[in-house]
């Protein structure tokens, strides 16, 4: 225990050194935080507002919202009409494992107000007053279409849903339409970086490393240590990872946005597995023009093993454009080569029977 106090209170101090006169959430001026005072009330809610601009934002919060875009950021239901419509959520909890009897005591919540973006952190400080602290929760989240999440289609909703139906007896509102954005992530920048948390987006991607942080597994305990001592001095290097998550989620959605706009105006990801997850993407919204150049990026890019895994779908998207004469061409260059497995050269010679066929059918047909 008093290892873990001192750990805590080594972040804490490690983090004043170096940032005096910030709340060390990023370098971005976060203004002055409305904080609720410590007179016994059962929760707290602190609220930042941080300018759209200062956080580079170029898509999320700009304009309208495309239903098609908002599809490549992982949603699932229905299309939010507007930025302002979307919740940016981030959860905190006494346990990493879920079940009934894991608490949500720390939940950020950003939205899109104007300029700016909107952080506001919800702390329970009792945990016997847990259905007021839901109660509340609920009232926060009912305005919302829709909700942004990093995994939280696994982890911070189905909690969530189990804390409001124990407590209130009621359901969650704001997940029928769901952005969860570890997938496109995953889907982007696996292969590049490897680790796709949110700390390496922040450092590979949004080259905006932490200088400090406590690590997750730490927040149960320094939760409950602060329970038993008051101590906010344990409790602020979780308030800073939340916050610091919230902000970051709302930054990869934009970077993921941005790509997607990108790869529209012809100008797909150098990175070929990246281009190729934007491919599928597109061929699933309809989208099949952006789709055919981010296949073509991909194939001309890639490896060998990428370019016999997408080379079917490519092929395919060749044949959509009557290029009949560059599909045989590349799926013969491939088998030559010896690539695929056996099924895969089964289902590309096939391919070039029957396109074989074709072009000699069309050379064959009389001219109109």
């Amino acid at each position: 225990m008093n290892d873990l106090r001192a750990r805590i209170a080594q972040i804490v101090e490690r983090d004043r050194a170096r940032h005096p006169r910030e709340s060390a959430v990023s370098s971005f001026d976060l203004g002055t935080a409305a904080i609720a005072a410590s007179d016994g009330r059962p929760f707290e809610i602190r609220e930042r507002r941080i300018a759209l601009d200062d956080l580079g934002l170029e898509i999320v919060g700009r304009g309208a919202c495309d239903a098609l875009l908002v599809a490549h950021l992982g949603l699932k239901g229905d299309a939010p009409r507007a930025w302002q419509d979307v919740l940016f959520l981030d959860t905190e909890t006494t346990g990493l494992a879920g079940g009934t009897g894991t608490y949500v005591f720390l939940i950020g919540l950003a939205h899109i107000a104007g300029p700016d973006l909107v952080l506001r952190q919800h702390l329970l400080r009792d945990l016997g007053a847990e259905t007021n602290f839901v109660e509340h929760l609920k009232a926060e989240l009912e305005p919302f279409r829709a909700c942004a999440s990093y995994n939280g289609k696994t982890f911070d909703l189905p909690l969530l849903r189990t804390r409001f139906v124990m407590a209130i007896r009621s359901d969650l509102t704001v997940d029928d339409s769901h952005l969860d954005l570890l997938h496109p992530a995953r889907r982007l920048w696996k292969d590049r970086y490897g680790s796709t948390t949110l700390r390496q987006l922040e450092e590979s991607v949004l080259d905006d490393p932490r200088t400090t942080d406590i690590p997750g597994s730490l927040i149960p305990d320094a939760y409950f240590h602060y329970l038993r001592r008051g101590d906010d001095r344990l409790i602020a290097p979780v308030l800073e990872h939340n916050a610091r998550d919230v902000i970051s989620l709302v930054r990869i959605a934009d970077r993921v946005a941005v790509a997607v706009r990108d790869a529209r105006r012809g100008n797909a990801p150098a990175h070929a597995p990246a281009a190729f997850a934007l491919a599928r993407g597109f061929e699933r919204t309809g989208e099949l023009d952006a789709a055919f150049a981010c296949y073509e990026s991909a194939y001309y890019d890639g490896d060998n093993d990428l370019r016999v895994k997408l080379a079917l779908l490519y092929a395919r998207a060749l044949e959509r454009r009557g290029d009949l004469e560059r599909v045989v061409q590349m799926l013969e260059t491939l088998l030559g080569l010896g690539l695929g497995s056996p099924r895969w050269r089964e289902q590309a010679g096939a391919r070039v029977r029957r396109l074989e066929k074709k072009r000699w059918r069309k050379q064959l047909a009389p001219a109109t």
